[in-house]
């Protein structure tokens, strides 16, 4: 798609978009983040639907859902990770050895850069924009490193726990 036609979309339909998307994220950063992205996908394709100011609004909307879903599941893995590790210390050694072979599945299974995150995140206590400074992104793609950390973890886990 060409400069022009995102130039005049973005002065369209950015106040719109940021608007719902604070509105369902209630953080003005990440609404922000996902607009953004949104229009840097656009960008990348073609092909414009007829109905441009709906297709933008709904795209706001599914990206802020399954950020809010994705937050969900790291919030379960965080809350889960630190119940168990404040268990009794018979079990300490186990979750120890657990969290060992988590973090070595990880080491082979992430990506450089996804592991970084995660770690900054997880084992620093980070905040996701203090990642983001550090690392030159932006606050989305610290999630989106996160969630497909916690994704890829959570499966190994799954499947360990099924195995033992």
């Amino acid at each position: 798609m060409d400069k022009e036609t995102i130039e005049q979309l973005f002065r369209q339909h950015y106040a719109q978009m940021t608007r719902l998307a604070k509105t369902l994220l209630y953080d003005d950063e990440e609404a922000r983040d996902v607009v953004s992205e949104l229009f840097a996908k656009l960008v990348k394709t073609d092909i414009l639907p007829s109905n441009v100011e709906g297709y933008l609004l709904m795209s706001v909307r599914n990206r802020c859902l399954n950020l809010i879903t994705h937050k969900s599941v790291r919030a379960k893995f965080e809350q889960a990770y630190t119940l168990e590790a404040k268990e009794g210390t018979e079990e300490t050694e186990e979750t120890e050895q657990r969290f060992q072979e988590l973090m070595a599945f990880a080491r082979q299974n992430l990506t450089e850069q996804t592991l970084r995150v995660f770690r900054m995140r997880h084992l620093q206590g980070m905040k996701y924009q203090e990642i983001a400074d550090e690392l030159g992104i932006s606050r989305v793609m610290v999630y989106k490193h996160l969630a497909k950390a916690m994704e890829k973890m959570s499966s190994f886990a799954k499947k360990k726990t099924i195995n033992d």
